[in-house]
């Protein structure tokens, strides 16, 4: 009797460090699994943060032009609409992000001859000549622009800089006291051009 008991206590005691084993086992898959999750979540969280920031570079280059280049919120004289670019429009503001201004002045040349009141196309007109050295073609641009819609900002902090390329601190000055009276306060293209006219300054 003693002899069966001590079979039976050494069978129970087999099934139970089998069963203690499958335990670990499973427990071990578990944890691997766990790892493994824990590491696919973070490769994926790395990508979606990876292209947030894609986005996010590309949205500012984009805007980078318009920010200077439309027409300033204080009026509205202007018939273009800057929330519905044209394909011509889109277009030349890439090509100008891209700094291939000789291109860009291909379309902008499309988008006056279908919309001369576009202030926003001879605003970028007047950047693009300026940055290929036409300074002639820039003035009559910006002037154009500046004659559509007098407060347009984009057009008076460029005419402000080309004025400074030309040597002419007086005219920029003007051209920045102009952008005090329609936005003085937190505006782009005051701060831009007030730097401009500080580093001018500093170097001439």
């Amino acid at each position: 009797m003693a002899k069966g008991t001590e079979i039976m206590n050494r069978q129970m005691t087999g099934r139970s460090d089998s069963i203690n084993h499958e335990i670990r086992a499973a427990g071990s898959q578990a944890t691997s699994a766990m790892r493994e999750a824990d590491a696919i979540q973070a490769r994926m969280q790395r990508l979606m943060f990876g292209a947030l920031a894609v986005l996010a570079l590309m949205l500012f280059a984009t805007t980078t032009v318009l920010a200077a280049g439309t027409e300033t919120t204080t009026s509205s004289s202007s018939s273009y609409t800057v929330s519905n670019p044209t394909k011509a429009m889109r277009k030349a503001t890439a090509l100008i992000n891209a700094e291939d201004y000789r291109a860009a002045l291909v379309h902008l040349e499309t988008e006056v001859a279908a919309n001369p009141k576009n202030a926003d196309a001879w605003n970028l007109t007047g950047f693009a000549a300026r940055k290929l050295g036409d300074y002639g073609r820039s003035e009559t641009a910006y002037d154009t622009a500046l004659t559509i819609n007098p407060k347009h900002a984009g057009a008076l902090e460029y005419k402000g800089e080309l004025y400074l390329t030309l040597g002419n601190l007086e005219g920029a000055q003007t051209m920045l006291a102009r952008l005090k009276d329609i936005c003085a306060f937190n505006c782009n293209e005051v701060k831009a051009l007030n730097k401009a006219i500080n580093l001018y300054k500093q170097a001439n």
